[in-house]
């Protein structure tokens, strides 16, 4: 066979039939194709920038993941309400001892995920410093002491801190009780209708003028009784009993509590006081005997003090006297402020459990990194 009857190659850049392009030996076939210019640099930069802001908001977690995982001890909550935030060790391992208010605690449903955990403020500690208790069911020796171990965080770094405040303002509140010549001497140096006073266990409560004390008085010589309605079918068997010991009725309060008893407030002669109490006690080992007491509610812009009494002006303008000897205790009932300051302990959170935060700023830092060097490569930015 000649060489006339070999195909001729098309030429490059020949047209073909099909209506391409025909490409000499040895070129590359996408050498025609233009390159992507690959990811934008504002959206390389905004992503890096992302990616270090979430470790920003992470740092406090990336540092107690770091931090010694010895516990610290602190001691007792009311010596630590009083030190500065400056020199506690926030955001550590710590250890608290104090009394917790469980009256106005709060439970915690997180993410309605049935994972209930306490919420509440220590004793003593002036509203500054609180505890999320571990979830519920409690470990024993948890439950049986109020010593606390966790993570110690301020309370204004919390992402859900103005919820908590607004909801414990409004919502929850706390009883506090006040010596009697410390709420005299309140009075009695006083000058408008509001003051402030610290109750029994050192906590500092305002009180305005429209605030309500509740007085407990002692009622000297008179006895409260509580007769069992199964031996004392009404009340006239009971006061038949009283006076059948030389006693006298003075009044039968109608503030019982129990169904099955009912209450008389008695007097006897003091020279035969112990023995018709024992008689009484005698015909029913159910009998419940207790001083006799009287309360009264007055507000605060009613109260004045003189010598050695508490005087509360009662709703037709008289004067009523309470002496200073009389008075058994003074509460009230305030709102649970939560002050700036305040700290809150994560019980049973270690900084063993943050390890996966490490991992997570990690591959964000990688992330960040990865897109400043593809702008570096491309030169100019």
């Amino acid at each position: 066979m000649n060489d006339e009857s070999k195909p001729t190659p098309p030429a490059a850049n020949a047209p073909l039939p099909d209506g391409g392009l025909a490409v000499s030996a040895g070129e590359d076939e996408f050498a025609g194709i233009r390159s992507s210019s690959g990811r934008h640099p504002v959206i390389a930069l905004a992503t890096a920038a992302l990616a270090c802001f979430l470790v920003f908001q992470i740092k406090d977690d990336v540092r107690y993941a770091l931090s010694p995982s010895v516990v610290q001890d602190l001691g007792d909550a009311r010596s630590v309400s009083k030190a500065k935030p400056d020199a506690l060790p926030i955001n550590r391992y710590v250890r608290l001892a104090g009394n917790a208010d469980r009256e106005s605690a709060v439970v915690l449903d997180t993410q309605g995920a049935w994972n209930f955990m306490q919420f509440f403020r220590l004793l003593g500690t002036n509203n500054r410093i609180f505890v999320r208790r571990a979830a519920d069911p409690l470990p024993a020796e948890l439950a049986a002491h109020d010593v606390f171990v966790g993570r110690l965080m301020r309370f204004s770094d919390l992402s859900f801190q103005e919820a908590i405040r607004r909801y414990f303002s409004g919502h929850v509140s706390a009883t506090h009780f006040f010596a009697p010549p410390v709420v005299r001497a309140a009075l009695a140096e006083a000058t408008g209708g509001s003051w402030t006073i610290t109750d029994l266990l050192g906590d500092r409560v305002p009180l305005a003028a429209n605030d309500e004390l509740v007085i407990d008085l002692d009622r000297p010589g008179q006895i409260r009784i509580a007769f069992p309605r199964e031996r004392f079918a009404d009340q006239a068997a009971a006061r038949a009993a009283v006076e059948q010991q030389g006693g006298q009725v003075i009044e039968a309060p109608s503030d019982a509590l129990d169904p099955k008893s009912l209450e008389l407030v008695v007097t006897f002669p003091p020279d035969r006081r112990d023995q018709a109490l024992q008689a009484l006690g005698e015909m029913d080992r159910r009998l419940r005997i207790r001083p006799a007491h009287a309360t009264h509610k007055a507000r605060v812009a009613d109260l004045a003090a003189i010598a050695d009494a508490i005087v509360a002006k009662t709703a037709g303008a008289e004067l009523q006297t309470f002496p200073l000897a009389q008075i058994q205790g003074i509460g009230t009932v305030a709102s649970v402020q939560i002050p700036h300051d305040a700290l809150i302990l994560f019980e049973g959170e270690r900084p063993r459990e943050h390890v996966k935060t490490l991992v997570i700023a990690a591959l964000l830092l990688g992330f960040a990194l990865a897109n400043l060097l593809a702008l570096r490569r491309r030169g100019g930015y």
